[in-house]
């Protein structure tokens, strides 16, 4: 028997101060986490003249979602 859990995203990234809202921690927490490479990140594209490392990051929460299925031994799918 298969079964299936379904979750729905109200956004596939949110910025850290959302996401440190959401969570209960203080934005300094989520950078430091980031930093650290326990939280996924989406850079968003950038022009040529512009740095990449100041484009503003988000948290990706769908690699977030995909790394604790991981963890859970579940099978995690994307339907668009």
């Amino acid at each position: 028997m298969s079964h299936s859990l379904v979750l729905s995203l109200t956004s596939p990234i949110l910025t850290y101060d959302e996401y440190a809202r959401l969570q209960g921690q203080k934005v300094k927490d989520v950078v430091n986490a980031v930093a650290n490479g326990r939280l996924p990140t989406y850079t968003p594209p950038c022009a040529p003249h512009e740095n990449p490392a100041r484009v503003k990051k988000y948290i990706n929460m769908v690699a977030l979602y995909a790394e604790a299925a991981k963890a859970a031994n579940l099978e995690f799918q994307v339907q668009g």
